[in-house]
């Protein structure tokens, strides 16, 4: 199954997340090469690799879905098939289902 997850979602985290380090590392701007503590080297270690997800998070390319259209074309070639009188009878009921299924999406993307 596969599973979609919104990256501005993702990186809008990191981002929370990156401001609460920042944010215990009061003098971050003042911390010398080799001069720092080992909780401020531990701050330090998880703001880089939070930052290198981020910048790779940036690199994935977003697609966007015109569901309508997505519905069209499947039930176009749904009408052309063998099926295709049963099923212009009852497009009702497929868009329906249709709107069942990416409600269902959505819920499970926000965890309902």
């Amino acid at each position: 199954m596969t599973q979609y997850i919104d990256k501005a979602i993702i990186v809008a985290e990191i981002e929370k997340r990156l401001d609460e380090l920042w944010n215990l590392l009061p003098n971050a701007s003042n911390i010398i090469k080799d001069n720092y503590t080992k909780e401020e080297a531990n701050i330090i270690g998880k703001y880089t690799t939070l930052e290198s997800f981020e910048n790779f998070i940036n690199t994935l390319e977003v697609k966007e879905v015109d569901l309508e259209k997505e519905k069209d074309d499947y039930w176009n070639k749904l009408c052309d098939s063998e099926f295709g009188e049963l099923l212009e009878r009852d497009a009702k009921w497929f868009d329906d289902i249709a709107k069942h299924f990416f409600e269902l999406g959505l819920k499970a993307q926000k965890g309902e």
